[in-house]
């Protein structure tokens, strides 16, 4: 019987997608390495204390441009000037199933946010197409926060490490008194947060920083002196946010990652219930740091849907970052409460010495204060109201950790019958007994109050009207007049421009 045979063709292999590779090396681990690298640098900067905070900023600057640049060219990713994203599917399924549950609370969440962001003006702004209830409480909850949560944002903002910031929140002047009234100006913020939202207090204070800038810089150019420079970059505006540099390393890129997923997260869960097909979700990099998030919907589907199921998609990334600055805020007033105060003392620091003044010479840096006049000090209201009684000429007496030291206090020159030695003041904790059980519960202290600070001004800014943020889209949605709104984004970025310039002092 003859066999018969079967003529088999040469077999064929598959070719799969071919690797970003450089002779013989993925170019995924090669680009890991140098974002690894850049987190190093970053560290090591944030170490460089000889270095002037402004030059570390260009430096990290220009170094996540640099390799932003190069991992966005190597693996071919979309992006540019530093900036690049990276995508996957991963993570839809989870979008999908959240969308299914909680459809009150979803809905209610994107026009509650809303109203914080906007105030007032959200129910002429949506043209009264808003739920009077969720309206009402939703300017409940902005008076609430300004009363509870606003006058401690000082807490967290001790973390940023921008001079304007620490000039203005840490250090303190130790002859001022203090007054159970507020001034004129706090009862405009409120009136002004409570008709425009917070928005409306960030473009007002963009307005407000603006002036001061305008007239330290005539000063400037009139009489040119190093303390003329040095009023110029005390009003510094706007300024990145660097982990490393101008936050804490680890804390400030746990804190990113959360607000950056919840914003995105909460985007997708309302793109679902509006049955819009999601393509991808991921992060946008600039550098080694992440610094955005996105949940890539199809645009087509999302101008097919009526105006305020986009509103509620826009607007759900912010409110997101308003209920999760509310929990952190919970948290770290837990944590200064319960836990900070048996392991950490409540310490007022001197941060500063004014030339000129009975301190210079006396006291340094670094001292903390433990009594003022017999008077003991164990937070920055008992420290006012113990110099708010110092007179010019008279003895003042300053109880610090490395001893006792007593001058002259001089007259000040706003009120000359106040003295004052001439110290700036911030504050901190030192702990009781150093230990890693209480460095990782300060940690977490750092973390909480990070996440609250980033949660609460990235939920503001994205409502603001400028091309690539959430505000920009919600703006459109509601707002006929194009030229309107792209006016009103021009003047914001000149605006952020203008708070910028005050860098440039320091190089």
């Amino acid at each position: 019987m003859a066999k018969s045979r079967r003529k088999t063709k040469p077999t064929q292999t598959k070719s799969r997608e071919a690797k970003p590779k450089d002779n013989g090396i993925d170019k995924r681990y090669v680009a890991v390495g140098m974002i690894i690298v850049t987190l190093i640098v970053l560290y090591i900067l944030r170490e460089a204390n000889a270095l002037p905070i402004i030059l570390r900023i260009v430096l990290a600057l220009g170094m996540l441009v640099l390799v932003g640049i190069a991992v966005q060219r190597m693996l071919k990713l979309q992006g540019g000037y530093g900036l690049y994203m990276i995508g996957s599917k991963h993570g839809l399924a989870t979008i999908e199933k959240t969308a299914k549950v909680h459809d009150v609370f979803w809905e209610v969440m994107a026009m509650w946010g809303l109203t914080l962001g906007f105030g007032v003006l959200t129910y002429p702004l949506l043209k009264g197409k808003i739920d009077k209830r969720v309206y009402a409480f939703g300017l409940i909850s902005l008076v609430l926060i300004m009363i509870f949560v606003l006058p401690n944002l000082g807490n967290a903002l001790q973390f940023i490490n921008i001079p304007q910031v620490q000039n203005a929140v840490a250090s303190r002047s130790a002859s001022t008194g203090t007054s159970t009234s507020l001034p004129l100006t706090s009862y405009l913020v409120y009136a002004v947060t409570f008709v425009a939202g917070f928005t409306g207090t960030i473009i007002t204070s963009l307005f407000v920083s603006t002036e001061y800038i305008f007239w330290s810089i005539i000063q400037f150019a009139t009489a040119p002196s190093a303390a003329a420079a040095k009023t110029v970059t005390n009003n510094i505006g706007v300024a990145p946010i660097i982990p490393g540099i101008t936050i804490p390393f680890l804390a400030g890129i746990i804190s990113l990652i959360i607000l950056l997923s919840i914003h995105e997260f909460s985007h997708g869960v309302l793109a679902k219930k509006a049955k819009v097909k999601l393509k991808s979700i991921g992060v946008l990099m600039f550098g080694a740091v992440p610094v955005g998030g996105f949940v890539e919907p199809d645009e087509k589907q999302v101008d097919k849907l009526p105006k305020m199921q986009q509103t509620k998609i826009f607007a759900a990334g912010v409110s997101a970052n308003f209920i999760a600055t509310i929990v952190f805020f919970a948290l770290m007033m837990l944590m200064m409460a319960y836990v900070l105060p048996s392991i950490y003392q409540y310490r007022i620091v001197i941060t500063g010495i004014l030339p000129n003044y009975p301190a210079n010479g006396v006291l340094q840096d670094g001292m903390q204060i433990l009594k003022w006049n017999n008077n003991t000090i164990t937070n920055i209201t008992t420290l006012d109201a113990a110099g708010s009684k110092d007179l010019p000429n008279s003895t003042v007496t300053v109880v610090t950790n490395k001893g006792t030291y007593s001058m002259k206090a001089t007259a000040s020159p706003t009120n000359s019958s106040r003295g004052l030695i001439g110290v700036s003041l911030g504050y901190g904790y030192v702990p009781i007994k150093p230990s890693p059980f209480s460095g990782f519960m300060y940690f977490l202290y750092t973390l909480f109050s990070l996440s609250m600070l980033l949660n609460f001004f990235v939920g503001v800014l994205n409502l603001l009207p400028l091309p690539g943020l959430d505000g920009w889209r919600i703006y459109f949605a509601n707002i006929k007049s194009e030229r309107l709104i792209k006016t009103l984004g021009a003047l914001i970025i000149i605006l952020i421009i203008i708070n910028i310039l005050p860098v440039i002092f320091y190089l």
